[in-house]
């Protein structure tokens, strides 16, 4: 045994009376507990008597497990102060290794409530926000890892096979498709969460090593409010619409959609579902994503949400050319905001279709935020000497001299050629870094059904743009050359020249795609 006998014993005693607790407690009445268990758990073993004492009790624990559900293990840990319980838990089914749903989805809710809850103010993790990038998740997850060690003691397994391994990084690029979800049917389209849950499969006994476990507990923290969060939106847009109908006259029978009523959309119980497994709700939240597909199709267009105005460019600069980038498409177009719905923003905005603008704006937010990466990377760079050399991917990006000192440059707020210039340049290397990414992440998904799908409309959009960028670069150098800063206006054409140059590659990625079959 990994574990000393009487520590193992110690906590089936504890994992023993928490589900005897929580059976009794939903029963309503008094459990019959063999009289081998009660030894048992009752008086300390030794030699065989100890072996027997502990095999008993897993036999026993194995029956009760498959009484108790996950939603009544995670409720009795948020009611529990303390942390014993949740590590005597953590170390049984680590213990256990069972490749059963049930017992996974209840370590499932073991970790993820030690990840949501640290034991300390000091902790050496933080719960990330639902929009941190994903080299933030992984660092608390990391952090968390220790913590997971920690708790396991001498259960905790050795090394996970490299398969298993590379299964886990397959996070990252669930991470960046959560991240584009705006609406709760959109969850339930993709399929995401039954993913999830055949990737745990797949990863058989090493689900239960530290690694895995830190994953997937940032995953689950991260994934449920995403998910609470669009599934109270549509339940609050839902209710809302019925509101609507009945205090306009409207019958609580009338249909909405084919056989969806009005009444239906206002019997929505929003707490009670979430209380519940997913995997025994599904087919309620499946019926939430069609009411709210049906009230969106009865709901009139509206103009697009201010919120999104300073990230599709009404101004110069480089968010400034969605429009462009999207040909002369209708100019009625209209967006929603998840608080509602607000006053129309500036007129030529309005050539992006409202879906696209939210998938413009989210690339454009990934633009930024790798912008604001390579600074950090570049200004907290101890050795100056490889200052230039920024890890992207699965490969590295290498800054020339005037990137490298546009990066330094610290001219927030300026108006003025400098900022101008150190804004471009660090806006080429962006676009070029998130080109590398995108094919990147591409070729890794580009055998799959729909998973390719994101990232070629990701290149897509990033090689619409590139025009504008060609164009704003130029006018910049011919101030450049203006002024006698031929250095200057050499070292843009540098980076642009760099950028168009990758951009052969996206082309070419974009022409694969298009000849695939399907496609």
């Amino acid at each position: 045994m990994g574990q000393d006998s009487q520590k193992e014993l110690q906590d089936l005693s504890s994992v023993h009376d928490l589900y005897l607790g929580l059976l009794e407690k939903n029963l309503g009445h008094v459990v019959p507990v063999p009289a081998a268990i009660k030894t048992a758990a009752g008086s300390p073993q030794t030699g065989d008597n100890d072996k027997q004492a502990l095999e008993t009790m897993r036999q026993w624990l194995d029956v009760l497990d498959l009484a108790t559900t996950p939603p009544l293990v995670r409720d009795a840990l948020k009611a529990r102060p303390g942390f014993e319980c949740a590590h005597s838990l953590l170390r049984y089914f680590a213990g256990k290794g069972s490749l059963r749903s049930g017992d996974r989805d209840k370590t499932d809710c073991v970790v993820t409530h030690l990840f949501r809850n640290p034991a300390a103010a000091a902790s050496p993790w933080q719960r990330p926000e639902i929009d941190s990038p994903f080299l933030a998740i992984s660092q608390s997850a990391l952090a968390f890892e220790a913590e997971v060690y920690h708790a396991l003691g001498d259960v905790a397994s050795g090394s996970m096979p490299a398969e298993h391994v590379q299964l886990l990084q397959e996070f990252e690029y669930l991470y960046q498709e959560l991240e584009e979800f705006r609406h709760f049917d959109q969850i339930m389209d993709s399929g995401i969460v039954q993913r999830v849950r055949e990737l745990k499969q797949s990863l058989g006994r090493s689900f239960y090593h530290p690694d895995s476990l830190a994953n997937l507990a940032a995953w689950n923290d991260i994934f449920g409010r995403k998910f609470d969060l669009l599934f109270h939106d549509a339940t609050k847009q839902i209710k809302t619409f019925a509101e609507h109908v009945q205090k306009g006259g409207g019958s609580i029978l009338s249909r909405v959609d084919k056989d969806i009523t009005v009444q239906q959309l206002s019997q929505i119980e929003t707490r009670e579902l979430l209380a519940d497994d997913y995997q025994h709700a599904q087919d309620e939240f499946r019926k939430v994503s069609r009411y709210q597909k049906a009230v969106e199709n009865k709901r009139p267009a509206r103009p697009m949400s201010s919120a999104l105005a300073p990230m599709v460019g009404t101004s110069p600069g480089p968010m400034q050319g969605i429009a462009a980038a999207t040909g002369s498409r209708s100019r009625a177009a209209a967006e929603h905001d998840e608080g509602g719905f607000s006053k129309p923003i500036q007129t030529e905005v309005l050539a992006v279709h409202p879906s696209e603008a939210v998938q413009n704006a989210v690339q454009e937010g990934k633009i930024h935020s790798s912008r604001q990466q390579i600074k950090e990377l570049v200004r907290s760079a101890t050795d100056p000497t490889v200052a230039h050399i920024i890890p992207v991917k699965r490969t590295k990006l290498t800054l020339s001299p005037a990137e490298v000192e546009a990066f330094r440059a610290d001219y927030e707020g300026e108006k003025s050629f400098r900022a101008n210039y150190a804004a471009l340049m660090m806006t080429l290397v962006a676009y070029l870094s998130r080109m590398i990414v995108e094919v990147d992440e591409y070729n890794q998904k580009a055998g799959s059904a729909y998973l390719w799908k994101p990232h070629a409309d990701a290149l897509g959009y990033l090689l619409a743009i590139l025009e504008r960028l060609s164009l704003e670069g130029g006018q910049l150098m011919a101030v450049a050359r203006a002024r006698g800063l031929a250095d200057k206006a050499s070292a843009l054409e540098a980076s642009l020249d760099k950028l168009k140059d990758y951009a052969k590659t996206v082309s070419q990625t974009l022409r694969t795609a298009e000849q695939s079959s399907g496609r």
